[in-house]
This record gives structure tokens, C-alpha cells and sequence, in this order.
């Protein structure tokens, strides 16, 4: 094993496939570095239970996201992208209300980003019902006027919301463990915590390579297979109601990445026309682009 496997192994968790013993790691090669502030970064992947660690650690991630240049804030600059995602998140709005064991009246989304699907769901929940929250003191342009908590004040809030979301969070941090600690700490007791991240395992892994929009590194810390994502909440003591395949719409920006070509509205407009192929690929595989895990405090 080389030196940076012996120390992804020293801070990973046990292996979901073998509980006691550490993850068998494999390297999946160098990616290149979309913030050009770490430099060489690399995946290496569990052969068991698949689980994937970004390296190299970076114990304090918040220097990534300073002015909300990521594509985790940025919009496509147009009204037109800007109202296509309005549909795609309502309708994602429903349906993960009917996922729900209970219809939350007070929810945080916990890393909210640009704040968009939160202004929906807070549409769909009613006035004042949802909470953004994300790194930044002020909230982004989608939650003017909107309730908010920066990441400073979280502990304010603690144990007061019938339901948290963490929507493309949890990947984001190299020790997972903690912060479902911190994002589960933000529920009621009963309450429910929603987890969404990417599928190590999706289907388009094998097509796109390194243009798979969800590698997307070094933002990306921690890559979940179904049975990293599962072990982790139980080991956390959280009970899982339910594991959701979710097609998430990724085939625009990986196309884009296999091209070199620039984000923006017609890489929308392309990935909307693949979209049913991306889902009926997915479907019949059983290896969906993201996986939703619904769990209950």
C-alpha cells in the first residue's frame, strides 16, 4: 500500500463490507484540481463496499467555497435556466414531501448552496417553513427576504426543525461521520434528516471516466456506494426508514467535461434532451446517479 492509501486508510471508517477491518483501497488515478487551489488530487475506492476518499485531506474545506464561485452558488446567468430549474425543483419539492414520514411544518436545508430549491420547497411548505443555511454570513440572491442561518449561528437552532435536509452535503466534508453528527444535531428528537449525495457506483461512471460530473474534485470528499452510505447512518445510531434511487440530472456538465467545454444554458439544454436516456439506463441497471437515504433521529 502507498503512503497516501496507509493514510486514507487511517481516516477512513470500517469497511461496510467488513465491519473491524479497514477498507481494501484501490487508486481510481489523478483528476484535475476544478478549485486551483489544492493541486494534484486523486480518488482512491474501496474494493469491498466501495466507498471512495478524496485526497489530499483537507481537514478545514471552508476556504473552497469563499464568494460563492463554485458551481454549488453559481447560476447559468440566464432566465430561461434560471426557470427550467424552478419546474425541475418543484417537481423534486413533491416529490420528496411524499417520501416523507411526516409532513415537516419546520425544516432546514443545511448547505443550501444557491438557495433556489430551498426558495421552492419553502413555496410548496408555506411561508416561513423553511430555513436556508450555508458558509456564508449573508444569504444568496434565491433567499432574500427568506429565512436563513449562517453556518455560525447553527447552534442556535438545535434540535428545533421537524425535518433537515442535507441535499449534495454530506460528500463535501473528508470526515462524513461528523458532520451527520452536525447535521442530524439541527433535528428534533423523532425528527427526520434527509440525506442526498452522489452514487460512487452510477452507471455513467463506466461511460464518462473522469468526466463524471459528480467526481467533481477536490469539492468532493467522500464518494458513497449504497453500503457506505447505509453502514454509516446505522453506525451513527440513526434509524433508516428508506433508500431512495435518485436519477439526478448530470449527463449536461458531463458531457461538457468530456468535450472541454464551457458550463452554462446549452449544456442544460443538452443534458434535459438526455435526461430519458440518462433514467432508463439507470433504472434498468439499478445504479442510479445519486442515492436519498431518509432517516429518522
Amino acid at each position: 500500500m502507498n503512503n497516501h492509501a496507509s493514510i486514507a486508510t487511517n481516516r477512513s471508517p470500517d469497511c461496510a463490507a467488513s465491519p473491524g477491518q479497514p477498507c481494501q483501497l484501490r487508486p481510481l488515478g489523478t483528476f484535475e484540481d476544478l478549485s486551483g487551489r489544492v493541486g494534484e488530487v486523486s480518488v482512491l475506492q474501496c474494493t469491498r463496499c466501495g466507498h471512495g476518499i478524496s485526497l489530499p485531506l483537507l481537514p478545514d474545506v471552508a476556504f473552497l467555497y469563499q464568494g460563492r464561485e463554485t458551481q454549488d452558488f453559481v447560476q447559468d446567468g440566464s432566465s430561461l435556466g434560471h426557470a427550467i430549474k424552478n419546474v425541475a425543483f418543484r417537481r423534486q419539492a413533491r416529490t420528496l414531501l411524499k417520501q416523507l414520514p411526516v409532513r415537516p411544518a419546520k425544516a432546514l436545508d443545511f448547505g443550501c448552496g444557491s438557495g433556489q430549491f430551498t426558495r421552492i420547497l419553502g413555496d410548496v411548505l408555506g411561508a416561513g417553513a423553511v430555513t436556508g443555511s450555508d458558509f456564508d454570513e449573508s444569504p444568496p440572491a434565491d433567499l432574500t427576504g427568506r429565512p436563513y442561518l449562517p453556518a455560525s449561528r447553527l447552534s442556535e437552532a438545535e434540535g428545533t426543525f421537524d425535518l433537515v435536509l442535507a441535499m449534495h452535503v454530506l460528500e463535501h466534508d473528508d470526515d462524513a461521520a461528523g458532520l451527520l453528527h452536525r447535521i442530524a444535531a439541527m433535528a428534533k428528537p423523532g425528527g427526520t434528516i434527509v440525506i442526498e449525495v452522489p452514487n460512487i457506483e452510477c452507471a455513467w461512471v463506466s461511460v464518462f471516466g473522469k468526466a463524471w460530473d459528480a467526481w467533481y474534485l477536490p469539492y468532493h470528499r467522500s464518494h458513497f456506494s449504497w453500503a457506505s452510505l447505509v453502514e454509516l447512518a446505522a453506525r451513527a445510531g440513526y434509524e433508516v426508514i428508506a433508500v431512495h434511487d435518485v436519477c439526478v440530472p448530470t449527463m449536461g456538465r458531463s458531457l461538457s467535461n468530456l468535450v472541454g467545454g464551457s458550463k452554462g444554458l446549452p449544456w442544460l439544454l443538452a443534458g434535459i434532451a438526455a435526461h430519458p436516456v440518462q433514467w432508463i439506463v439507470e433504472k434498468a441497471s439499478g445504479r442510479p446517479s445519486a442515492l436519498r437515504l431518509v432517516l429518522r433521529k
